[in-house]
């Protein structure tokens, strides 16, 4: 039995790590070596790769996720924990595409099962390795945060998923940093049906706030995802600091996130 949670857990891990590594969240703890620049096209309009939360880093940036759960009983005491750590690592970073190396481990009644490690390579709007993307714009649109009235460039992005379509529509602001101040993605089958059970929203709900990274007082973004998928719902918020690199950091990211989950599962 103990095994077999294991094996659900780890699963789940690594699906989980390869979608967190979509562009549809945000990063958590991250460490290695930084690019110092964003890859701005000649115009000086930022590019997919800038936009994607993986793009703004450097080959051999890690992440790591620690998720412990715990099975609660009638009564309401705590009868089972299992803990999941998961380190995904850029591999390959291009103008079209990346490449993670996913590692997972579980903990399960103090037993340790670990996951041969996984290798996903996906372009920066979640397609597939060499198919299509179709990016168009179409139209603008006011994002109200708190007090602020963010003029914002609509895109829509159609990125082909196996025999699904994938599409996104981004909300771009060139003045607020995160930049993609909301996304709605949307899962279309094969026989042209929108999967009510693979939908995601994130949206940024509140910017310049400060909150304390590590010795210092930084400006974040408050950013809220909500991810409906065939076992259930995670909403999750992140604090994302831009502002994290200083002189004394020369081997620190640019950017800092700190991530909680709420994930509600279907039984």
């Amino acid at each position: 039995m103990k095994h077999a949670i294991a094996l659900r857990c780890m699963q789940t891990a690594l699906g989980w790590a390869a979608m967190l590594g979509l562009p549809l969240l945000t990063l958590p703890l991250l460490g290695g070596d930084m690019r110092a620049e964003m890859n701005l096209s000649p115009a000086g309009e930022l590019t997919a790769r800038d936009l994607h939360v993986w793009g703004r880093f450097g080959v051999g940036t890690w992440k790591q996720v620690r998720i412990v759960t715990e099975s609660i009983g009638a009564r309401g005491e705590v009868v089972d924990t299992t803990t999941t750590e998961t380190k995904t690592t850029l591999v390959r970073a291009d103008a079209s595409r990346l490449t993670l190396r996913i590692e997972a481990t579980v903990e399960v009644a103090g037993k340790r099962f670990q996951s041969q490690p996984q290798v996903v390579e996906y372009g920066y709007y979640g397609e597939a390795p060499n198919e299509p993307t179709d990016l168009k714009t179409i139209g603008t649109a006011q994002v109200t945060i708190g007090d602020r009235q963010c003029n914002c460039q609509v895109q829509q992005v159609v990125a082909n998923v196996g025999a699904q379509k994938q599409i996104t529509k981004l909300f771009v602001s060139d003045d607020f940093e995160p930049y993609i101040l909301r996304r709605d993605t949307t899962v279309v089958t094969s026989d042209n049906k929108v999967d009510a059970k693979q939908q995601t929203t994130a949206e940024v709900v509140g910017l310049d706030r400060p909150y304390k990274v590590l010795h210092d007082v930084k400006p974040t973004a408050y950013e809220r995802t909500i991810q409906h998928t065939p076992r259930g719902t995670n909403f999750t918020d992140d604090v994302t600091s831009p502002m994290c690199l200083a002189e004394s950091w020369p081997a620190r990211p640019k950017s800092w996130t700190r991530k909680a989950t709420l994930s509600v599962a279907v039984l």
